[in-house]
């Protein structure tokens, strides 16, 4: 498959359960190396070394780790560490944003899986970079975080490009186009 993302663009991945959607993913992420082809990444025409493109990334999905011994605090402020935010804000704004008030000092390994997911969610279409990376993103939510999802996601889209794989049609409702794998 060859195609071009560009910035500005949000794009969705569908195919089958095994078609190679989380795959391609990690591929374009750097995690894993394509077995054949290659990957070009380039910001306003000048070429990224793929050993750094992790610094333009923000990467959320189901299997993909947060640290379950921290609480929502401490992985925010680990986060801010090493990622910039797109938004200016302390750790109890984004804590009110992710909906986890009532979690004070609870380990994240105790919250429900659409709990960590919003976490997850949140710190990654939050990260300010250049390519955001979403697999299977609503996969532990219920309506009502779906449409906290689409909402968050709808005022994150500028000066970046979004990649979303799914199966869930929902999920693509602010895709500029769909790509079947």
């Amino acid at each position: 498959m060859s195609h071009e993302f560009v910035t500005d663009s949000v794009t969705g991945v569908q195919g089958i359960n095994g078609s190679g959607k989380s795959t391609f993913l990690k591929m374009i992420s750097g995690y894993l190396s394509p077995s054949e082809g290659s990957i070009t990444y380039s910001i306003n025409g000048k070429e990224i070394d793929r050993h750094s493109i992790y610094q333009y990334i923000a990467f959320a999905a189901p299997y993909t780790d947060i640290i379950n011994e921290y609480d929502v605090w401490e992985m925010y402020a680990f986060h801010v560490k090493f990622k910039t935010m797109r938004l200016r804000m302390t750790v109890d704004e984004f804590v009110s944003l992710v909906k986890l008030d009532k979690t004070k000092g609870k380990q994240i390994q105790f919250y429900s899986s659409g709990m960590k997911q919003r976490l997850q969610l949140a710190l990654a279409i939050l990260t300010d970079s250049k390519l955001l990376l979403l697999d299977e993103p609503t996969s532990y939510l219920d309506e009502d975080n779906k449409a906290w999802y689409t909402d968050l996601l709808r005022h994150h889209t500028s000066d970046r490009t979004i990649i979303i794989a799914s199966n869930d049609a929902k999920d693509f409702e602010l895709c500029h186009q769909v790509i079947e794998l």
